[in-house]
């Protein structure tokens, strides 16, 4: 059964195009033509979690959405990717489709994803938007936005270990932490996704994040910059964004009251609202932090 991002797209024309990038199969999500909308998905998810941004095409935009490897219809690698490595294939995805004045969007995973690729190779983007996501995951002395606080090295390898043992069960556990409320047609589309994920694949990205720290690296970004946080978020706190405001040049954070770790999928047309206005003019001065609500 098709699930409704399946539908979106398919309403939308969507192209779901295999490529070869750097050596590796990867699947790529195209819809509308236009301006670049390159939509990086989250931890365990594919490129068709963007359906909602689909209503930009009438804007100009093309939505440009890639499975990362071992996601979604994308091969398993052989060697499983890295923060850094995923990075840099996002950007040879970018130079190999010869886009420039990308506006670059990352869900969780995929803004640490977006923020490496900006702070090491700005040259093609305009404007960068991550969604709620903390630049550092991992517990640490005095940060006071982790993932979770009790996390131990002991921990994190029993985390790992289920995700290996019982892939199905762990992903229902973790999708049942994403939406603010319930919302049985895009939990089921989440959840085809997942299960569309290669365990090992998605286990050695959970690994990746745990040791990767952007709060340098926010710093060298000089890009235009959205920070969109849900402020029912159970995943991060909604504060996380305000702290990548202060840590980012360009950065604006927003925080959407009403949703939680999904707000391009839980208030599509805040997010897609807030989205345009940075495609077409620079955010305000970044020295406070603007609370919206979502309507």
């Amino acid at each position: 059964m098709h699930s409704v991002f399946d539908q979106a797209w398919a309403a939308h024309d969507g192209r779901h195009d295999v490529m070869t990038v750097g050596g590796e199969a990867i699947m790529v999500h195209r819809a509308g033509a236009g301006r670049p909308l390159v939509c990086i998905h989250g931890w365990a998810m594919g490129g068709l979690s963007f359906a909602p941004q689909l209503a930009l095409i009438d804007q100009g935009f093309e939505i440009i959405a890639p499975d990362l490897p071992g996601f979604g219809d994308s091969s398993v690698p052989e060697v499983p990717h890295t923060i850094a490595t995923m990075a840099n294939l996002v950007r040879r995805l970018i130079t190999d489709l010869d886009l420039s004045e990308v506006i670059l969007v990352g869900w969780s995973m995929g803004a640490s994803v977006a923020w490496h690729l900006a702070a090491t190779s700005s040259a093609e983007l305009d404007a960068l938007v991550s969604i709620d996501m903390s630049p550092r995951v991992a517990p640490e002395y005095g940060w006071d936005f982790a993932l979770s606080t009790s996390m131990t090295p002991e921990t994190i390898e029993l985390a790992v270990q289920a995700m290996r043992d019982d892939w199905t069960g762990y992903c229902d556990l973790f999708l049942d932490r994403i939406l603010a409320d319930p919302n049985d047609e895009i939990r089921k589309a989440l959840a085809n996704l997942a299960g569309q994920a290669d365990p090992v694949t998605a286990s050695q990205a959970w690994l990746s994040l745990m040791q990767f720290d952007a709060r340098v690296e926010l710093a060298q970004i000089q890009v235009r910059a959205l920070a969109i946080h849900g402020g029912r978020s159970v995943v991060y706190p909604q504060t996380v964004g305000h702290e990548i405001a202060r840590l980012m040049p360009k950065c604006r954070a927003i925080v959407l009251d009403d949703v939680g770790h999904a707000p391009h999928l839980e208030a599509p047309d805040a997010f897609n609202a807030h989205l345009l206005a940075l495609a077409k003019r620079p955010p305000p001065a970044p020295t406070l932090s603007q609370h919206i609500t979502a309507q």
